[in-house]
């Protein structure tokens, strides 16, 4: 059984500092973050003239790194379904008369989504319906994540404040829950047709169009408020629970594919610049500002420039620490940061959650990666986002030993990426933009947000 974390503080990083006798220096003064803010901004943050040689796996051809230029277009309304995908179609195939006894295909009603989340509670001895159970926990016969592996279970996820709920014998996953948006199943269905449609079956951007779910459809639960995203069940086991019984080349080669698929999306570029936001235009949905929402704070964007999301990130930041310090109740903003992110940076089509605990590969040996799955924060973000978010949940879910020293920079291209970085150190960005996330997640204000 694979526990939730607790919600832990991130500790500042140490971050090197050249000398310099125009620092200011904390005083009694200060409060703890004044004097953390002007440590920070005294730091040397340039990259190193000669930075170390990055152990990597053999390398590959590099992959095409031209932009994909696309519009995201989606069905307006709270209640979609798409008639013509694979679900209706597996259903209502030409076999099907219309005399035939069976049901009309339907994607299964909110009801009895909860109904079967609390069949595969009690199935399993889980007597209150799933409500205690934690993230990444299998509960049914299964002993992995889809119908390959025998259905598998209920996914519960508290921090995204979500279930996943196999449909074995349907080929289908519905995820919902308070805080799941169709920003999910808008994210996974613009991957999907976009990469499907620009490349060839048989190169990287392919595969990256056929390791996204398809999507069914969502609906809106008129009752509650809740939200489900309806997608394909993957037939596999999450890498989490594979990676550390696999061979160097084992892990290789579902790194090299992994690379091939994230280099796909990170093409990914809306007709114009500047923009942050969901996928569908809406706020981000980064599990990272949600406490903030909940507190009465303005909604994560979207935003119009990198720089008007920088200090959006950066003053929220600021409103966590000093609401802390002084024991209120909500977000209080008694003076502004000037934050050291590079302003200039592209954006990027960023997943927010890589970390195997979203990747499902293949049973067997020589497994291979069939699904990414976790596409509840997806949205257009800068570049460098995804390494660094990436480090950070590698960070709060326990660490997979060479996943993040050695794999997950080559699988991100860190090196790329610090091509594009000049001014900074990768590392020290990513630790920096650490010390700013790790302010947000200590947030008191979580419990009861919707």
């Amino acid at each position: 059984m694979l526990a939730t974390p607790a919600q832990t503080a991130f500790p500042p990083p140490h971050f090197p500092s050249e000398p310099n006798h125009h620092h200011h220096h904390p005083t009694d003064t200060d409060d703890p973050f004044q004097a953390l803010h002007n440590s920070l901004a005294n730091l040397s943050l340039t990259a190193p003239a000669h930075p170390p040689p990055r152990e990597i796996p053999t390398a590959t051809a590099p992959p095409d790194q031209s932009p994909i230029r696309a519009t995201p277009l989606f069905p307006p309304g709270d209640n979609v379904v798409f008639a013509h995908s694979s679900f209706f179609r597996r259903r209502c195939g030409p076999s099907t008369s219309s005399s035939s006894s069976s049901p009309p295909a339907e994607l299964p009603s909110p009801a009895q989504v909860r109904a079967q989340a609390a069949w595969l509670s009690i199935a399993a001895g889980n007597h209150d319906g799933g409500a205690g159970m934690e993230m990444d926990e299998f509960v049914g016969e299964g002993d992995g994540y889809g119908g390959a592996a025998g259905g598998g279970g209920v996914i519960v996820d508290e921090q995204a404040g979500a279930k996943t709920v196999p449909f074995a014998e349907l080929g289908l996953a519905v995820r919902y829950g308070p805080r799941v948006s169709a920003a999910e199943g808008k994210a996974m269905m613009f991957v999907r047709r976009t990469l499907g449609e620009c490349y060839g079956a048989g190169d990287g951007g392919g595969a990256a169009a056929v390791v996204v779910p398809e999507v069914f459809g969502w609906r809106r639960d008129g009752e509650t408020g809740e939200r489900f995203v309806y997608m394909a069940l993957p037939e596999g086991e999450l890498l989490l629970g594979r990676w550390e019984g696999m061979a160097e080349r084992e892990r290789e080669a579902v790194c090299a594919q992994l690379k091939g698929v994230v280099a796909a999306w990170r093409r990914l570029r809306l007709d114009g610049v500047g923009f942050v936001g969901s996928v569908d235009n809406g706020p981000l949905q980064d599990a990272l500002f949600q406490g903030c929402r909940a507190a009465g704070a303005p909604p994560p964007g979207p935003f119009p420039t990198v720089s008007a999301f920088h200090d959006y990130f950066s003053s929220m930041a600021a409103a966590v620490s000093q609401s802390r310090y002084a024991g209120a109740s909500g977000l209080q903003v008694q003076f502004r940061l000037q934050h050291l992110f590079p302003d200039n940076h592209p954006v990027a089509f960023t997943h927010g959650g890589l970390h195997p605990r979203n990747i499902v590969v293949s049973t067997g040996p020589n497994p291979r990666v069939v699904a990414i799955i976790g596409w509840e924060q997806a949205g257009w973000y800068p570049a460098y986002w995804e390494l660094c978010k990436a480090r950070w949940d590698c960070a709060r879910h326990g660490s997979l030993g060479d996943w993040e020293r050695k794999y997950l920079p080559w699988i991100l291209d860190a090196d790329g990426l610090q091509r594009e970085l000049p001014d900074w150190s990768v590392d020290s960005l990513c630790q920096y933009w650490g010390y700013f996330a790790g302010l947000l997640g200590q947030t008191g204000f979580q419990s009861g947000e919707r």
